[in-house]
């Protein structure tokens, strides 16, 4: 492991474990910024919207059977997977172990193992479906991660993610964004994309019900102006995709 990797998985730990942020999002052991349907929502409840508007987007000709959630953070994603697909194998990876700890005890209904998303250690076509939500602007690098899943994707499976495109790293930690993850357009990321081998299949900016609605929320129900603010200025759009192979 890195230095590099080794700052990022201490600091993203002391955030998403810390109380702040558990009471922020109603002791759940969700973490993303949600799918606003209405303002008076709980963040719990518009982080399972989120996960629920990726799991929609699956258009497989037969229910998948071996799933990976790359980035699971604390398990409530790959929890969320697991009763869609009930009959499928669940596999939550994420880069920390002290989450993948959590995870563990949180749900073990699903499997989780420790692994860095650049370097999956899984074999040649191996799942039928890749969901990441909101972490792989987090990954590095984006590209290599990109290469990665398609790598261990079956034939005519399916990736179904979302992205954060940022003007600026600060407001969400610089330590949390490589360097070679800040594109600075819509055009340059869909770029990225064509320079896969990957069909993109779906590509929706989602900014205003996911990261507006975020900014919303913290600001009128709990007072972070200024997060808020600094927030919404440096998004440039939060994206919901589906790829194909």
């Amino acid at each position: 492991m890195t230095t590099t990797n080794s700052s990022f998985i201490d600091n993203y730990d002391d955030m998403i474990l810390s109380p702040v942020m558990r009471e922020l999002y109603n002791e759940s052991a969700f973490y993303n910024v949600g799918y606003w349907e209405h303002s008076n929502m709980l963040l719990k409840e518009a982080c399972q919207a989120l996960v629920e508007k990726h799991l929609d987007l699956v258009n497989l000709t037969t229910a998948p059977l071996t799933i990976l959630d790359v980035g699971c953070g604390l398990g409530a994603t790959t929890n969320a997977i697991k009763k869609k697909f009930p009959n499928a194998k669940v596999t939550g990876i994420n880069i920390s172990s002290r989450q993948i700890s959590y995870a563990q005890q949180q749900y073990p209904n699903c499997d989780f193992k420790v692994m860095d998303a650049a370097q999956l250690s899984f074999p040649e076509n191996h799942f039928d479906l890749i969901i990441s939500v909101e972490a792989v602007f987090h990954f590095h690098t984006r590209e290599t991660f990109l290469t990665e899943a398609y790598r261990v994707l079956k034939k005519e499976g399916e990736f179904i993610f979302s992205d954060v495109l940022l003007y600026d790293s600060h407001w969400v930690g610089n330590w949390s964004v490589p360097k070679e993850n800040m594109l600075t357009s819509l055009e340059s990321y869909q770029n990225l994309l064509l320079k896969t081998p990957f069909q993109l299949d779906l590509f929706q900016d989602i900014t205003k019900e996911s990261w507006m609605g975020f900014c919303q929320h913290i600001r009128e129900k709990k007072g972070m102006t200024a997060l808020a603010n600094g927030l919404q200025e440096t998004i440039i759009a939060y994206l919901l995709m589906r790829l194909k192979k």
